[in-house]
């Protein structure tokens, strides 16, 4: 059991519990546990505009207790702060969802790619999911990472793993700079200048893509799974699974040629933490993504409601063509994907309405606009698990209280 800080509104008692305690889950017949482990976390719900949950618990490392200012690399929920971007492009006409990629950026249109659709990209339909050249260009000790130009030009210059537009299959590291050269190019800045500038800032949420050195005190540690099971393994660079995590002579994102897993090790070198990595590198503390989606699911200050609307639709939907499980994608979001098993709580939780982004080892971000709410939860001690447990048991105790206050309907 962690201590608890923070605030919980009345009747909200029980998440913040959970939140210290963790608890236990049955799930396809078997138990499993949830908890912080030997780490910390925090969790943060907005429900109509107002904060009603923003609780932490746990260690941001050893000896250092998780405090209100932490924040947690954020993983892949960084794709929805960069989604984001574009729909704010978007709604000031600067960018149009279905037009080809190269009336923005004409080099995209190499080795096949010329009729990609802006929409392709966002939801992961492209098939540039590879870095030609990316064992020359990167190094594991952070070299490399903060040239988004020319990592971009190099994403540019490959064919794609497909048709674009026939499937979808999960950009995993490609998609930040990807959709990051299209805001340089059409905004004049790069991806996490204009994230702090245009919702950071106005939402004073404290949420970066590119955390600057002055910063790094804040961020809590990423820590390794620890669990033997689903570990991560040595991946075949000639696979579509290898050349998305950027597999090579030196290893790969998870494990160094010899197997030995260094992602999180990876992740708090102070270079990689200050790129502008718009796929897995941003940094948040649970309040700010919880600000950042409940403004998304409240009303206007970030978006139109016709952007709303249309991240909220169905876009894709089957086999992912790189992870090999069903997903589900709106234009730039996460919506819940088919349950691997009937009774895992849902990640986004039970509205239909919902979208939003998870990210590795347990993070999770989402916006239900059928009921003003924005949630956030995340951690620094990674969750061995496909479907991760603790955030989605927190949502579900979340909509509980509410349900059980008539405050929320099914999901629309």
């Amino acid at each position: 059991m962690s201590e608890v800080k923070g605030f919980v509104a009345p009747g909200f008692e029980r998440v913040a519990e959970l939140v210290g305690t963790g608890g236990t889950r049955d799930v396809g017949g078997k138990p499993r546990s949830f908890g912080l482990g030997d780490g910390g976390g925090a969790f943060a719900a907005y429900l109509g505009g107002e904060c009603i949950v923003d609780v932490w618990a746990g260690d941001a490392a050893p000896g250092r207790p998780w405090q209100e200012d932490t924040k947690a690399v954020v993983m892949s929920a960084t794709k929805g702060l960069s989604a984001l971007c574009a729909h704010l492009l978007y709604d000031r006409g600067l960018l149009d969802l279905r037009a080809p990629v190269v009336e923005y950026w004409p080099e995209f249109g190499a080795a096949g790619k010329e009729h990609t659709l802006v929409r392709h990209l966002l939801s992961h339909q492209a098939g540039a999911i590879a870095l030609p050249g990316a064992d020359e260009l990167l190094s594991w000790d952070g070299r490399g990472w903060s040239d988004t130009v020319t990592l971009a030009a190099a994403v540019a210059s490959g064919a794609p793993e497909w048709e674009p537009g026939t499937r979808h299959g999960y950009h995993g590291v490609t998609f930040g700079w990807l959709v990051g050269e299209l805001v340089r190019r059409l905004s004049g800045r790069s991806l996490g200048a204009f994230l702090h500038q245009e919702v950071a800032v106005p939402l004073g949420a404290d949420c970066r893509i590119g955390t600057p050195a002055a910063e790094h005190a804040q961020v809590a540690p990423v820590l390794e799974w620890t669990q033997s099971t689903g570990s991560p393994r040595t991946i075949d660079p000639a696979t579509r699974a290898g050349r998305s995590v950027l597999a090579g002579a030196a290893g790969n994102l998870f494990t160094d040629e010899h197997g030995t897993p260094r992602f999180a090790r990876f992740m708090n070198t102070p270079a990689v933490l200050s790129a502008e990595f718009g796929s897995i590198g941003a940094t948040s503390s649970a309040r700010g993504l919880a600000r950042v989606y409940g403004a998304l699911a409240h009303g206007e200050a970030l978006v139109s409601r016709e952007s709303v609307e249309r991240v909220r639709t169905e876009e894709v939907c089957g086999r992912d063509a790189v992870m090999a499980v069903p997903t589900r994608w709106a234009v730039g979001y996460s919506l819940e994907p088919p349950a691997l098993h009937g009774d895992l709580p849902p990640q986004h939780g039970p509205s239909a309405a919902a979208f939003g982004h998870m990210g590795a080892g347990g993070q999770v971000a989402f916006a239900d606009p059928a009921h003003g709410l924005g949630v956030a939860f995340v951690r620094n001690h990674l969750e061995n698990q496909a479907m991760p447990l603790m955030g989605a048991c927190l949502t579900e105790a979340l909509y509980g209280v509410l349900d059980a206050r008539g405050r929320t309907r099914k999901g629309s």
